[in-house]
């Protein structure tokens, strides 16, 4: 099984890839094959334009991974722009029906429905299907860089039904 993480966030201190991290360093001890993407350091370009180098490499990626985790941060109750461009850059091919799960970090508890116009987008145009579990975050749940406990519990029950729901759709 592999497992493609894409951290959308282009923040320095991104909460959502310290997510993603944790969410990585999981699946690896579980022996996944997986491999965590840093949008930070990817040139984006919007799909009206031509793609960078980078943005090329992370579609072929796509299309070679089984799965696929979006970790996003929240923009005005919905996805962040850099996980729009990416998500515009990608192909019907690249995504069809792929297992997809959603790691979130948001600054309130108000925006938890947020993500689901990520699971309209990935569900409607490309007929992903989705782990019904989310992780998401909000500033409490951080102290600087770590995530507390509570977090770090459902990241592990997301990382646990993400690989046995995953095996089952193989």
């Amino acid at each position: 099984m592999k497992t493609l993480i894409i951290s959308s966030s282009l923040s320095p201190k991104s909460r959502s890839y310290v997510l993603c991290r944790e969410v990585y360093d999981r699946l690896k001890k579980k022996k996944v094959e997986v491999e965590l993407v840093d949008c930070r350091k990817i040139e984006l370009i919007p799909h009206h334009r031509e793609s960078s180098e980078g943005m090329k490499k992370l579609a072929i990626k796509v299309g070679k991974a089984d799965n696929v985790i979006f970790g996003m941060g929240v923009h005005n109750y919905s996805v962040n722009d850099s996980l729009k461009i990416i998500l515009d850059s990608l192909t019907k091919e690249a995504c069809e029906g792929k297992f997809f799960g959603i790691i979130c970090a948001a600054g309130g508890p108000n925006s938890y429905l947020s993500t689901m116009h990520l699971t309209q987008m990935c569900m409607n145009e490309w007929r992903m299907i989705q782990l019904p579990r989310i992780v998401y975050a909000t500033g409490r749940d951080f102290t600087e860089d770590k995530v507390n406990e509570n977090i770090l519990e459902r990241i592990d029950n997301f990382c646990e039904e993400f690989i046995k729901i995953g095996k089952k759709l193989m």
